[in-house]
């Protein structure tokens, strides 16, 4: 039994009523979390605090073990740099790996990316990448797609892997089947797609079946007159379709600088290695989209699983300008038959008329859903929203934290959202302002246990602890074991935040111990619990299944 299965188990025991029901417990907080956000994220953390910097085009990404990596941009002068950094507790701390330039002064960087592949640290591999272009001679179209791959630990450069620097580059995605590789694999495939100016504008999609070694697979995905801007990719899998696809999508804009534009998105078939399909045009299935829409966000369900449809599901996030108002907000369409035709339905996020843009979107293997974050610009809100991957109320999200950012300073954040494989949950980074106007990269998950009191904020985990049957129905028991004995505090969350259970000082001897739970009058749902100790503490969430 692995240790994400445990925490699941644990957060429906500490939601049920009945959970250590023989005990009595004064009703206060398991942990000091802040109280203007959902108490399931912690209070921001500062990535890097360099006030000197002005922080821009952060990324994250996980790796196999929850190591989270993290990449930002800044300039020294006129000089761009790029910081890489990595954390081994969640996102509490981090420590800079590489802070340097590959750029020459009159450059700007477009889109900085990172990710991490590999399912052991002998073979964890780091792929950092950027597209950036030439803010002088423009005529010439002077800039460059770069990635470069690094060896996870100790962390080190050992090649580039892909360059181009014969047009004018907008965007760069990245895209790997490491967590469900396909076949034809050896050891997982990563994937590059980006945007290119030069005598047309095309879209450039590279591939690498060898782990990363290499590019063994080129192509011009599309090609027009018109200009192409932001792109997305994903890769998809389930049970039916265990070949795996890459999924694209991208703006086509009738002139370079014209504001909104037409979205269009294509896959591979019939596998990650095949060519796309036909590009087809998401707006048009909407007079009031059509050549309104920008900055397009693609995810794709890749799990063992097929969802209800017996394929798997694709779901593309946008926005929309809305004239009326000289605003943006936020549209999105799902295809639950993502591999066999263009059959999507459209969706919303929220009810709100509140402007919102930057959509961020993942999706987690773990519980089969998406999870999304957004930049709310009327309230200076990062919601945190998620909804099942079949998508059966595909405009009634759950709100698991309506601004998980404490701090309004938010002019540009451009959240992302990556899904932590340790915690099985998400993990969220952006850009906050700092008086003056220098950015600064956050961060903040919904596992965090961050408070800023100086000795509470890096508790050790439990050595061991879980339960068991998770999924469960009616009953479940929890365990852990304790090296020194002291006081236990558990506490349960519904998906929303709201705090269900809350069990606190309980004493408990050295050793394993074990406690049952009923369930039988809770109802189906995914449920979030903390688990701490004087000396240690553990997070996850639980599956009740009626």
């Amino acid at each position: 039994m692995n240790r994400s299965f445990l925490l699941t188990i644990v957060s429906i025991l500490l939601f049920s009523p009945g959970f250590l029901k023989s005990q009595t417990f004064p009703e206060q907080p398991v942990m000091p979390y802040h109280t203007n956000a959902s108490p399931i994220f912690g209070k921001d953390i500062v990535i890097q605090a360099k006030p000197e910097q002005n922080q821009r085009n952060i990324a994250v990404c996980s790796a196999f073990n929850g190591w989270l990596y993290a990449i930002y941009t800044y300039n020294n002068g006129p000089q761009p740099y790029c910081t890489t950094l990595r954390s081994i507790d969640g996102g509490i701390t981090w420590n800079v790996l590489l802070d340097a330039t590959i750029f020459s002064p009159r450059q700007i960087i477009t889109r900085a990316n990172i990710m991490a592949c590999g399912n052991n640290l002998a073979d964890l591999k780091v792929f950092i990448g950027f597209a950036y272009m030439d803010t002088v001679d423009y005529l010439q179209r002077i800039g460059a797609i770069w990635v470069a791959r690094y060896k996870g630990e100790p962390f080190a450069g050992e090649a580039v892997i892909l360059e181009d620097n014969t047009g004018w580059y907008k965007d760069l995605a990245f895209a790997s089947d490491c967590n469900y590789p396909s076949a034809s694999s050896n050891p997982f495939n990563i994937a590059f797609l980006y945007s290119k100016a030069s005598i047309k504008d095309s879209l450039i999609f590279c591939s690498s079946g060898n782990g990363g070694i290499s590019i063994d697979n080129r192509k011009v995905l599309t090609y027009s007159n018109q200009k192409f801007g932001k792109v997305s990719l994903s890769y998809g899998k389930s049970a039916s379709q265990s070949s795996g696809r890459y999924f694209a999508a991208w703006e086509n804009k009738a002139v370079a600088n014209a504001a909104t534009g037409h979205i269009y998105t294509a896959h591979s078939e019939p596998d990650l290695n095949g060519p796309f399909t036909m590009p087809f045009c998401i707006d048009s299935l909407d007079p009031g989209l059509f050549n309104k829409s920008r900055n397009p966000v693609l995810v794709c369900q890749a799990s063992d699983y097929d969802n209800d449809s017996s394929n798997l599901t694709e779901l593309l996030l946008f926005e929309k300008y809305i004239q009326e108002t000289n605003s943006y907000d936020i549209r999105g369409f799902y295809n639950l038959q993502a591999t066999a035709m263009n059959h999507f339905r459209d969706l919303s996020l929220s009810v709100s008329t509140n402007i919102k843009s930057s959509p961020d979107v993942v999706f987690n293997p773990f519980d089969s859903s998406f999870m999304v974050t957004y930049f709310d610009s009327t309230e200076k809100k990062l919601p945190f929203i998620v909804n099942n991957f079949n998508l059966k109320n595909p405009n009634q999200w759950t709100v698991v934290s309506s601004s998980y950012n404490d701090s309004t300073n938010l002019r540009s954040p451009f959240p992302k959202v990556i899904y932590n494989q340790d915690q099985h949950n998400g993990a969220d980074v952006w850009v906050g302002e700092r008086t003056g106007g220098n950015g600064i990269a956050m961060f903040d998950a919904p596992y965090s246990i961050w408070t800023n009191v100086p000795g509470n904020n890096k508790p050790e985990r439990f050595s061991s602890f879980g339960a068991f049957p998770n999924p469960c129905s009616n009953e479940f028991t929890l365990w852990f074991i304790l090296h020194i004995p002291g006081k236990v505090n558990i506490a349960l969350y519904d998906i929303s935040g709201n705090r269900l259970l809350n069990k606190t000082n309980q004493y408990s001897p050295a050793g394993k111990q074990y406690v049952k739970v009923d369930i039988s009058s809770f109802p189906s749902g995914l449920y979030y619990y903390s688990f701490t100790s004087e000396s240690a503490s553990g997070s996850g969430k639980i599956l009740v299944i009626k």
